[in-house]
């Protein structure tokens, strides 16, 4: 016999369902392209839209375990929770969606500007299309008639941030570095580019730079020209800006090395695929480097003697051309990855004051082993193909995000690898918890040098995590350092 809580479940879900049905009689979804979606996402609601057999849901609403809705279903601007099964596509925009136990999506689930929230005992008999991350705006055109529009879909002067004010950073070079900006969204018409203008003031230096970038989409192609002042870092791959701002400011730990840059270049990008994607840029720059003192600012707490000076880099001026290019295979259900290769060539003998060439290349790879337990793959290299190359395209090694035991950039140079392999096991939520636990084990290993003559041992590193929404707690030791163990927080990689 079905208890009395979920008696009321399916009593509720019927009749939220049964007004959100009649409410979505003669509703009508339009589709306004724009020059900066996703395609595979697109594709899901063009289909939807050309069938015209959807369901527009408006409301928050329960499919309880009894229910089925047999067509498509748009849902905007708000949540779903399943129980029972869709069989037709789901498209989500700014909407969230619940898959709890017993939950099945017979056809495709594509999310636009919202988020998806699974059970491993939900089914779901396509991969996901997630498009949370991109811009889609949904707005009500009339009595019965939405409009969703992607991105890039009008030509708009816009303040980022709050009124033009970003995110501040902090770092041992600028102290707090206060950005603001104004961006032109292009509309449809080929003329008008894209536009982004930043000024930032870096406090402790009391300078202000800038820099300017403007493109123009062609299909899912983008031809960029962007030039200015700025101060650059070969080292954001290991943590976000916020992650390395926080830090710095509590701790004194700043895992990356700064150098001021002048600098202008032209960019063309590619883009190719629906389910494989596929993007590639061919770079022409020049650079003008300089270095940067470490200026020690201020900190709350001092994490291993404090702050680590700040690499000098070659003053010298670089005209180099670069190739680049990603693939993303997300769908792939065997082991999806998102793999990264690079070239930059410069040559004195054409324009510069230097000569070297830098190959680089990322991984990153998730194969899901057991319920909901996953492993996680990742690494990052460069190697110099002929000469060395000057120090402002050296990475560095340290702390958080590398390898922890290790003092942050105590490890730095133009041949660098890195590997860690992590196994992450969630522990559940807690109840009216926001956040579920997650445990995880990891090994990573990595180094980095200037001289294969000067080449120092490989670093190796054992952990164990918790992870509790962005933060996480964890345990390294380093075997091949007699086993020298350190209790490190920071921000959870796989978020």
């Amino acid at each position: 016999m079905r208890r009395p809580e979920g008696l009321r479940t399916a009593i509720v879900s019927a009749v939220l369902l049964f007004v959100a049905a009649a409410g979505a009689a003669g509703q009508t979804v339009e589709f306004r392209r724009g020059s900066r979606g996703d395609p595979r996402a697109e594709q899901v609601l063009k289909r939807v839209l050309d069938r015209g057999n959807y369901q527009v849901l408006t409301r928050d609403t329960i499919l309880a375990a009894e229910a089925v809705l047999a067509s498509d279903v748009i849902l905007l601007g708000a949540t779903l929770r399943v129980e029972g099964r869709i069989a037709g596509d789901l498209v989500a925009v700014q909407s969230d969606i619940f898959a709890r136990p017993g939950g099945r999506f017979e056809g495709t689930v594509a999310v636009l500007a919202g988020g998806f929230y699974g059970s491993s005992l939900a089914e779901l008999n396509a991969p996901l299309v997630d498009a949370s991350r991109y811009d889609y705006r949904l707005s009500v055109a009339g009595d019965e008639y939405y409009v969703i529009a992607a991105p890039g879909g009008r030509a708009a002067l816009q303040l980022p941030g709050l009124y033009g004010f970003l995110l501040p950073q902090y770092d041992r070079v600028n102290a707090v570095t206060v950005p603001w900006g104004v961006d032109l969204q292009r509309g449809p018409s080929p003329w008008i580019p894209e536009a982004k203008a930043r000024v930032r003031y870096r406090s402790v230096r009391s300078v202000v730079d800038g820099d300017l970038e403007v493109g123009w989409p062609f299909g899912r192609h983008r031809f960029v020209l962007n030039g200015g002042r700025t101060v650059r870092s070969n080292d954001r791959w290991a943590n976000g800006d916020l992650e390395s701002s926080l830090y710095a400011l509590i701790g004194a730990v700043d895992t990356r090395n700064y150098y001021d840059a002048r600098f202008v270049a032209a960019d063309l990008k590619f883009g190719f695929g629906t389910r494989a994607l596929w993007a590639g840029d061919v770079v022409l720059s020049w650079e003008r480097a300089r270095s940067l003192e470490n200026r020690d600012p201020f900190s709350l707490f001092e994490v291993r003697s404090g702050y680590r000076p700040n690499l000098p880099v070659d003053e010298a001026d670089i005209a180099s051309i670069e190739f680049r290019g990603e693939v993303e295979l997300r769908d792939w259900p065997i082991l999806p990855f998102e793999l990264e290769l690079g070239l930059e060539h410069a040559d004195a003998d054409v324009a510069g004051d230097l000569s070297f060439t830098l190959i680089d290349a990322a991984l990153l790879a998730e194969l899901s082993t057991w319920g909901r337990h996953a492993l996680v793959i990742e690494g990052r290299g460069q190697l110099p193909a002929s000469s060395s190359a000057p120090r402002q395209r050296w990475r560095a090694l340290g702390g958080w995000g590398t390898l922890p035991t290790l003092v942050p950039v105590d490890r730095a140079g133009d041949r660098m690898w890195w590997v860690g392999t992590t196994y992450r096991a969630p522990l559940g939520q807690w109840v009216g918890a926001r956040w579920e636990l997650v445990s995880w084990l990891q090994y990573a290993a990595g180094n980095a040098w200037a001289d294969d003559d000067e080449r120092p041992p490989t670093v190796h590193n054992l952990a164990f995590g918790l992870s509790l929404g962005p933060l996480s707690l964890a345990v390294y030791t380093a075997p091949s350092d007699d086993f020298k163990t350190v209790l490190a927080v920071g921000v959870e990689r796989y978020r």
